[in-house]
């Protein structure tokens, strides 16, 4: 039983949205060069879509029948003959479902659309679709290809459509076909021959067009009439080798000479294709000059086209009829003339000379271009130039891209002394960006050199010095924070030399908030300077260290745990606080064992308050309290231990602290009395807890 697509009624819009995006992206990659702009529009629009299509729906299944596409099985019937071709295309090349997931990205879709775009013969040799998306990493995309006992079935169905699946191999004419003849223009041609002799037919077309074209009409435009009436008398007498006869049409297509050749492929076959895509996208497109538009409208297209992308133009531009000749234009003596009026002299002449007010108002539009618009443009240029200086259609020497490139750069360097000057931090900041974008690693050491120079250690203090003079919100100290930004690593290196180096409490106040700030990120950066002999300065360190609040930040605190200053250690302390939790409290454990009484003191009262631990994490309190000696000396250390335990401890902490209760009158009693009252109290303070 057939099954009719008219039920796509039932689907919603956008499912059918999405359809018809995927459908002229996969026609779009199929019939034009990369670099059209047709062809990266199309496969972005229905990425957007579909990515859209996805934030509410998981999975988008686009099911490939004999003449058309399903969702769900649903047939999707909108759009049913556009879409045929490019379904038999699918369907014959064993494809039976595309299923998108969520997650899929631009790029997963171009290598899906070139894949679909190769020949059968081409897929084959790459063992199928889906092992090629497997091998570009689409893996937000998966193919249903067709079993072997399908593939049987359907070549011995009924229909010109199954016929193309499990007909004569491509390129090659029936023997009853090749002695078939179509006349065009009055001369007679032989099927065979354009198969046979595509060059020689070609020139036969070229000498036609010549001989039959009207008076105001050219040999272009004839030739164009020519090959759409060979297109149409070979899809209306052999529909059945109709893609094979249209192969050799293109063959002959690409035959022609030179300036035959492009004025009938890129004015002709692509220009009335291009035509349709404007007609259709033209409110998508933003209305400035260069845009995507504009490529397509002034022919900046490869030359580099396929008998497959030929093929298709034809035989779609084959279905059109041919535009009549031009009319003869109408001879002078039909043309009425009409008097011109008598002022009109009068008028012509007082505009010829400009009066001095209008002299002066375009004297203030010549003036209204500023240096920085003319600086702007300049820098932006040149931003864009970068990435295109190596331009895959265009073959040249290393030597010569390099030096094209170094070039480009060389400017930005030179844009960027004068910005710098002129404490124009907002287009320095544009070019420091320009500068870590990724290029070809041809190009690497020039950018990494170019880097080097604009972000020297006096461009950074020089703009650290501008934003101590500025207040703080103002626009001014805002670009040049952006800019210190921008050069977040080597920004943060001068900036710790500089707090080192600074004696004055204010100035180190503002450096060190500046640091933590722009090295936010520059954990790693910070750690190599823990071992600096300064130990004021490795104090800022682990100052910034703990605010950072990172599990990195924790494992470089644990390091600094061991350092020799005890400011350094107390600083450490602080910083875990500021951080808390259990990996935290794990390194501030470690601090019960020092060597000094005041730091295990702070270790306690903080193990005491601190954030994010329960009652696992008193242990290292447990263990302290099991080896304490009943001494005088000894005994506020072990009184804050159990204060710290009765404000953290959990029931079996509270089973420990019983040991602390009973007397033995053979210890003194009156430190024995201190433990146990405060022992009480901290058992008193865990129930209350619990």
């Amino acid at each position: 039983m057939k099954e009719d697509p008219k039920q796509a009624d039932t689907l919603g819009p956008e499912i059918h949205e999405v359809m018809r995006n995927l459908v002229t992206a996969v026609r779009a990659v199929k019939l034009y060069p990369p670099n059209n702009p047709v062809y990266s529009q199309s496969v972005k629009k229905a990425a957007d879509v579909l990515h859209h299509f996805l934030e509410t729906t998981p999975k988008y299944s686009m099911g490939v029948r004999k003449g058309y596409f399903t969702y769900l099985n649903t047939p999707a019937g909108k759009d049913a003959q556009l879409n045929k071709a490019i379904a038999q295309d699918l369907f014959a090349k064993g494809i039976r479902e595309i299923a998108f997931s969520e997650g899929v990205t631009g790029e997963e879709l171009l290598v899906l659309c070139q894949s679909l775009a190769l020949s059968s013969e081409e897929l084959a040799m790459k063992s199928g679709i889906a092992s090629i998306l497997w091998q570009k990493g689409a893996t937000h995309i998966s193919i249903t290809e067709a079993g072997l006992e399908e593939v049987i079935t359907t070549s011995t169905e009924e229909g010109w459509e199954d016929k193309a699946v499990a007909g004569t191999p491509a390129g090659i004419l029936d023997p009853s076909t090749a002695k078939k003849e179509i006349t065009v223009a009055g001369r007679t041609l032989v099927l065979g021959d354009l198969m046979n002799d595509p060059a020689g037919f070609s020139a036969g077309m070229v000498e036609l067009a010549k001989q039959t074209k009207g008076e105001h009409e050219s040999v272009d435009d004839r030739l164009f009439a020519l090959y759409q009436d060979a297109g149409r008398k070979i899809q209306e007498e052999n529909p059945g080798e109709s893609d094979t006869l249209f192969e050799g049409l293109a063959k002959s297509a690409l035959a022609l000479e030179p300036p035959f050749r492009d004025a009938l492929i890129l004015s002709k076959l692509y220009g009335g294709l291009d035509s349709e895509s404007v007609g259709e996208q033209k409110s998508d497109l933003v209305e400035e000059v260069p845009n995507e538009l504009h490529e397509i409208l002034t022919g900046r297209f490869s030359k580099a086209w396929t008998v497959q992308q030929v093929a298709t133009l034809l035989k779609k531009t084959s279905t059109k009829k041919s535009a009549p000749p031009p009319a003869q234009p109408s001879p002078p003596s039909t043309i009425v003339a009409v008097p011109l009026p008598q002022d009109l002299v009068e008028i012509a002449k007082d505009i010829a000379d400009y009066s001095p007010d209008e002299m002066a108002a375009l004297e203030s539009l010549g003036k209204s271009g500023m240096e920085s618009d003319i600086i702007e443009a300049a820098v932006r240029t040149l931003i864009f130039l970068l990435p295109i200086v190596k331009n895959p259609h265009q073959s040249l020497p290393e030597e010569k891209e390099a030096a094209l490139f170094s070039g480009v750069v060389h400017q930005l360097e030179d844009m960027q002394s004068y910005l710098l000057k002129k404490k124009d931090y907002d287009r320095a900041t544009l070019i420091i960006r320009a500068l870590h974008m990724p290029v070809d690693p041809v190009f690497k050491p020039r950018m990494m050199e170019a880097i080097r120079k604009t972000s020297s250690k006096a461009v950074i203090i020089a703009a650290i010095h501008d934003m101590r003079k500025l207040p703080r919100d103002s626009p001014e100290y805002l670009s040049a924070y952006a800019f210190l930004f921008a050069l977040e690593r080597q920004a943060t290196e001068v900036l710790l030399e500089l707090l080192a180096e600074e004696n004055d409490r204010d100035e180190r106040i503002f450096l060190l908030d500046l640091v933590k700030d722009v090295g936010k990120n520059q954990t790693a950066l910070f750690a190599e300077h823990l071992s600096d002999g300064r130990w004021y300065f490795v104090r800022n360190i682990v100052s910034i260290l703990g605010e950072s609040k990172t599990d990195q930040a924790i494992a470089f605190l644990r390091k600094a745990a061991d350092h020799e200053n005890v400011r350094i250690r107390q600083e450490v302390i602080k910083g875990l606080i500021s951080i808390g939790g259990k990996k935290a409290s794990s390194v501030l454990a470690k601090f019960l064992r020092d060597k000094d009484a005041d730091i295990q003191v702070t270790a306690i009262r903080a193990m005491a308050d601190f954030p994010g631990i329960g009652a696992e994490e008193s242990q290292p309190l447990v263990v302290f309290l099991e080896d304490r000696p009943l001494k005088k000396k000894e005994q506020a250390l072990t009184l804050e231990a159990i204060k710290a335990l009765g404000k953290i401890g959990g029931p079996e902490a509270g089973e420990f602290l019983k040991r602390y209760t009973s007397i033995r009158w053979w210890k003194s009693r009156k430190l024995q009395a201190e433990l146990r009252d405060t022992a009480r109290r901290a058992m008193e303070e865990i129930m209350r807890r619990q």
